[in-house]
């Protein structure tokens, strides 16, 4: 395979793309764009993926899984599904599989390289986690790339550009926005993606827009039919796994009127045999929902997003007269109050031109055919596709996106590397130390725990803080407590890689290291 393609791992759908013959191309996955982010296993052990798993929701949905990527990286995450164990990287592992094999197809040849998309706000164990799912579906991860800095390339060599641009990201499980300078004029051969801030929600998303329409249905048909199909461990003489159909049932058929609602004013919600309850009577569900009740019940969603905005915009140190566009990506961007509420912060319409659906794997893909081809693949037969990248150049430069450091005496945090330095071409890399001192009588090994946080907090033990890599500094010569120095340097480069030293001043021999790579 001469190039890379370019993979939107979803939560609730993925996409494929490829670069070929000087334009970027989406790849069909059993003939379609879009791919549910479904897996399924049938009584005889075979794994079903995509529209035939995502059937099977309602069919059987104990041995049906949908939305894991909000728990990839979780390593207490695991599903049980025919009596075996899968945890969220297998489920990843076999949908990037399907898209794998399915590309090979479309292309005629073996796909082995591909650049997948991550939320920008992954944490490391989440980036591990999608890398070891490629790897294990057969292909060599070239790269994890954010999924605003993607869509921002599409945008970026679409034409000539030097704008200030924010990538509002709503998609299925995850909401990201981030803030880029777009430089594809200054230099013939370049274009230069600079990373000016990044913030997200990693529990906000089109599913939980579709949770807010599952409840107002819900609580409709409890009042017409007394069963509560959203609780199941009240006793409603009613088998959960009925519930948990029924509840699947509502949640697809949710999607659609949340679809329907960006195109029209008023859509139908029409469940039939939702439910037989205790007495044998069959329940259906029919629900009128207004475009101005749904916007009304979904606002404080909304709100949340663009409050995330407001703090990337002060993080970046800019003004909202400072952004140049904002461009859309992720399906629940198309609803039609985030554009409104958009354009009542900004006083500007979001960027239409680019369908956000697909838009983060064709960045990918741009960006995977600007890496060229692996020298030990390239030869006679395949030099074309050597050429056949894109007109410029591309340059992403980086910023840390979390607060680096260590922990201290009584559970404290104590950075070392602040969120939003720059990594760039002429400083790639950022580096950072404190002197420390042993806090016991005869301590002979000083354990280095590296945490990351999005906030500065005062405990490790706050939620928002992350333990990212663990090791120890052994050999410290016995002494009253207070003696000996410890120096402690990190540094981060734009390999995403945190490297670690601890060494005890004054003693070359006494000293340690650990390499933390993020993806």
């Amino acid at each position: 395979m001469g190039t890379a393609i370019g993979i939107d791992l979803g939560t609730s759908n993925s996409t494929a793309a490829i670069y070929r013959n000087g334009k970027v191309q989406s790849i069909p996955i059993e003939g379609k764009s879009i791919l549910p982010s479904v897996v399924s296993c049938k009584d005889d052990g075979q794994i079903l993926v995509g529209n035939s798993a995502k059937s099977r929701l309602y069919i059987d949905p104990q041995n049906s899984v949908s939305s894991s990527k909000r728990f990839i990286g979780n390593p207490s995450k695991v599903y049980h599904i025919q009596n075996k164990q899968v945890t969220p990287i297998d489920i990843a592992q076999y949908i990037l599989e399907k898209i794998k094999n399915e590309a090979s197809k479309h292309l005629g040849e073996e796909v082995t390289d591909a650049v997948i998309t991550i939320p920008a706000y992954f944490t490391e164990e989440q980036r591990e986690a999608t890398k070891q799912a490629g790897e294990r579906a057969g292909l060599k991860v070239l790269r994890l790339v954010a999924e605003p800095t993607a869509a921002a390339i599409v945008y970026g060599l679409d034409r000539e550009r030097n704008q200030t641009i924010m990538v509002y990201d709503l998609g299925g499980g995850t909401f990201d926005v981030s803030i880029l300078k777009v430089d594809s004029v200054s230099e013939e051969t370049q274009a230069v993606f600079t990373i000016l801030s990044k913030e997200g929600e990693p529990k906000l998303g089109g599913y939980d827009i579709d949770r807010v329409i599952m409840k107002l249905v819900a609580e409709d048909f409890k009042q017409k039919s007394k069963l509560d199909l959203l609780d199941l461990e009240a006793d409603q003489g009613v088998a959960a796994a009925d519930l948990l159909e029924a509840q699947q049932k509502l949640q697809e058929a949710c999607e659609q009127v949340k679809k329907e609602l960006s195109e029209t004013d008023v859509a139908v919600l029409e469940i039939a045999n939702v439910i037989k309850d205790e007495f044998g009577v069959i329940h259906h569900i029919e629900y009128e929902l207004t475009r101005e009740a749904f916007e009304r019940a979904i606002d404080p969603l909304i709100e949340q997003t663009i409050h995330t905005m407001k703090k990337a915009i002060e993080n970046a140190k800019l003004d909202i007269r400072d952004i140049s566009r904002v461009i859309l990506a992720g399906g629940s961007s198309r609803i039609p109050l985030v554009s409104q509420r958009i354009k009542q912060l900004l006083n500007k319409e979001p960027y239409a031109n680019i369908d956000p659906d697909t838009v983060v794997a064709q960045g990918a893909a741009i960006f995977g055919a600007s890496l060229g081809v692996p020298t030990d693949k390239l030869d006679e037969t395949n030099k074309v596709e050597q050429e056949d990248k894109p007109n410029a150049e591309i340059e992403m430069n980086n910023i840390v996106t979390h607060h680096l450091g260590i922990e201290v005496r009584g559970g404290r945090f104590n950075p070392i590397i602040e969120k939003g330095i720059e990594l760039t071409k002429e400083h790639p890399v950022v580096s950072m130390e404190k002197v420390y001192s042993t806090s016991e009588d005869d301590m002979t090994e000083m354990r280095i725990s590296v945490f990351q946080t999005p906030e500065i907090v005062e405990y490790v033990s706050d939620q928002q803080c992350v333990c990212i890599g663990e090791f120890f500094l052994i050999g410290i010569p016995s002494a009253p407590k207070g003696t000996h120095r410890i120096t402690v340097r990190f540094e981060v480069n734009q390999q995403n890689e945190v490297i670690v030293n601890a060494a005890l001043n004054g003693a070359e021999e006494v000293t340690s290291q650990m390499t933390i790579q993020r993806g």
